[in-house]
């Protein structure tokens, strides 16, 4: 359901987020959270190779209200709770649509910018290709608008709604029983 407020914000960039991208987002979005009492909830995955530089940033930042974890299978939990996400371009985007959660994109690489899905006319802010600071400027500036600006995070929350995966699934397992029935 769509909240007026926004209290809970999911971070994941993926199993091994090569250009740490969690950290440099995390740093650069902190004290506007902490600011307007958002939770941060972060997932890693395991090859995650600067949990603990992250775990170090997380206990300097004196926030209570930040959760980290690297088990990915409690994301869709976490999911639940978040209003907004802060995300690569990868499979992760289809289970934000389809969990109805608006998010800002940013590509590690170029195979991953090719990804045609997470556009704003689908309720998603994609940044492109990970482009340092000019990226991470462009992270603050469009959270401040998801959390801020009312009516376009409904906007985006309502252009999400129609992306729903569950009939996709019922027709895969369909085809692999027709497959075993043969």
């Amino acid at each position: 359901k769509f909240g007026d407020r926004v209290d809970n914000l999911l971070i994941c960039f993926g199993g091994t987020d090569q250009n740490d991208l969690t950290r440099k987002v995390f740093q650069e979005i902190l004290p506007f959270c902490r600011k307007h009492g958002i939770r941060i909830n972060i997932v890693s995955g395991e090859g995650y190779r600067h949990k603990k530089a992250l775990q170090k940033d997380i206990a300097k930042a004196g926030y209570e209200n930040i959760e980290f974890t690297s088990a990915t299978g409690v994301i869709s939990s976490i999911m639940e709770k978040s209003q907004i996400a802060i995300t690569s371009n990868g499979r992760t985007v289809y289970e934000l649509a389809h969990m109805n959660i608006p998010a800002i994109v940013i590509a590690h690489h170029s195979r991953e910018k090719t990804h045609l899905f997470a556009t704003e006319s689908r309720g998603f802010v994609n940044l492109g290709l990970y482009d340092g600071k000019k990226t991470e400027r462009k992270i603050l500036s469009e959270l401040k608008r998801l959390v801020q600006d009312h009516e376009f995070r409904a906007g985006m929350f309502e252009r999400i709604k129609p992306f729903r995966f569950t009939r996709n699934k019922k027709r895969v397992v369909r085809l692999i029983q027709g497959l075993l029935e043969e």
